[in-house]
């Protein structure tokens, strides 16, 4: 039943002009009820447009090698862009490199991480899992290759980077040469996200002609589930207003900070390659319904990056009710095990925050490590990590 329907309905015997005046103050008022998220600043960009060729400043970029099974592999600045060319990965040609937006990959002299970088990468504060993205790709050569754009991809429990042969994605899926998009999650198992055959696919395919060697412009807008591309060739001002391909996800994960870029083929000795260029990331923020009365009401189920994180001797948890109801965070080690649990009965929709202090129910102060906090209501759960550093 449409909302103008229901207030009709809902009148029983009043006259038609109290109906009127109602459903004319009823649009007046309709703006007030829809939800919206807004845009914000931009969280990293990358032009690719100084002299780092190892594309480790402005942002650092975690890419694969020979180190990693993976051989003749190459990716590196080139002419103001990202150069990307397939190596060898056994039954497979891949090439795939990302980020979490960390400003640089700075090295000692015996090639390790500064301690500096690795605090930032453990901060792992440079992104967010509900994102609006832009870039151009150029299909140089391609021969028999898919290109993937995972996101919410997940850190390593060495708190670095993000390893692609296991970490679950909200992921785009583009077939030049079959000139098919698709939007897919893929899940936390081994090398899911290499194989399309086990993808969890969101929607239908879409159509886009491409052709070799023409940049393309892409956008994504990921929010909590929702999921929608758009594809344009041109300049960036030459945007259409209609989205590509959109999605849902009832049953969204709103976590994890990598995005990756990569270029995979069944072919094992394929050698294709692609440019990628003007890298824009930017935040979408939390949306909210404002009533007639003013209240504000949370849009969604949400979990948010505990602060400070890393910390010490405690921070603070904040999460979003939707609706109220039965709510239980819990808190595990890394190796799984209950450290501390926090329940409570039809708490009220709204924001919550909980202020946990690095100890177990019984006092005892837990040692530095990497632990978990899963919120769980009404059958809707997320999980965030954090590091305790004592």
């Amino acid at each position: 039943m449409c909302f103008y329907s229901a207030i009709f309905q809902n009148l029983g015997g009043k006259n038609m002009r109290s109906k009127l005046w109602l459903c004319f103050f009823a649009v007046l008022l309709m703006p007030l009820l829809l939800w919206a998220q807004s845009v914000g600043d931009i969280l990293w960009q990358d032009n690719f447009n100084d002299e780092d060729s190892l594309a480790r400043y402005e942002v650092g970029w975690f890419y694969y090698d020979e180190s990693d099974n993976l051989m003749g592999a190459v990716v590196e600045q080139r002419e103001g862009a990202l150069y990307f060319k397939q190596g060898s990965f056994g039954i497979l040609a891949a090439v795939v490199a990302g980020t979490n937006g960390v400003p640089a990959l700075e090295t000692d002299e015996n090639d390790e991480l500064t301690e500096d970088t690795k605090q930032d990468l453990i901060s792992n504060d440079f992104s967010s899992p509900n994102q609006e993205g832009t870039f151009q790709v150029n299909f140089k050569n391609i021969t028999s290759s898919w290109f993937i754009v995972p996101t919410r991809m997940l850190q390593d429990d060495d708190l670095t980077d993000s390893d692609p042969r296991e970490t679950p994605s909200y992921l785009i899926f583009i077939s030049p040469l079959q000139g098919t998009v698709g939007l897919a999650k893929s899940l936390e198992e081994q090398y899911a996200m290499l194989d399309p055959t086990l993808y969890d696919w969101l929607t239908d395919f879409a159509a886009f002609p491409f052709e070799l060697d023409v940049f393309y412009w892409v956008k994504w807008y990921l929010y909590e589930g929702i999921y929608k591309v758009k594809i344009w060739s041109g300049e960036l001002s030459d945007e259409p207003d209609a989205w590509l391909i959109e999605a849902e996800d009832p049953e969204p994960r709103v976590t994890g900070m990598f995005t990756y870029f990569g270029l995979l083929s069944d072919e094992p000795t394929a050698t294709d390659e692609i440019l990628i260029d003007n890298i824009v990331l930017r935040e979408v923020k939390e949306g909210s319904a404002v009533r007639a009365t003013g209240d504000v009401s949370p849009v969604s189920f949400r979990l948010r990056q505990n602060y400070p994180n890393p910390f010490n001797p405690s921070t603070e948890i904040v999460y979003t009710l939707a609706r109220a109801g039965d709510v239980t965070l819990t808190i595990y080690n890394q190796a799984g095990r209950l450290i501390r649990e926090f329940s409570y009965a039809q708490q009220q929709a709204g924001e919550h925050v909980v202020l946990w202090n690095g100890a177990d129910a019984a006092g005892g102060a837990q040692s530095s490590g990497l632990y978990y906090a899963r919120l769980s209501c009404d059958g809707l759960a997320q999980t965030i990590k954090m590091v305790l550093l004592r």
